[in-house]
């Protein structure tokens, strides 16, 4: 029983957490200001770019775990490019 609370509590510990840096909990909003903040574009134009980046892949409307594969996919090339 601990252990379902502990595991409740993280995942409200991090959906709050969530909540408070993007305003959202849909992967898509993460993607567009993660996007932004790494291309130094103004956020609109990085939600285009990002939705480019889609359409030539064939996406027309991404979903959520589309969204949630390209935001992990920038998140890991953020990483190596700091390592270089």
């Amino acid at each position: 029983m601990k252990i379902l609370i502990l595991l409740l509590a993280l995942l409200g510990a991090a959906g709050t957490a969530t909540v408070v840096r993007y305003g959202s909990l849909d992967p898509c909003a993460w993607l567009d200001h993660d996007s932004a903040e790494a291309s130094g574009l103004p956020r609109l134009m990085a939600q285009a770019q990002v939705r480019a980046t889609f359409l030539l892949d064939g996406i027309t409307d991404p979903t959520p775990g589309e969204c949630l594969t390209a935001w992990w996919d920038l998140k890991a090339n953020g990483a190596e490019a700091a390592k270089d």
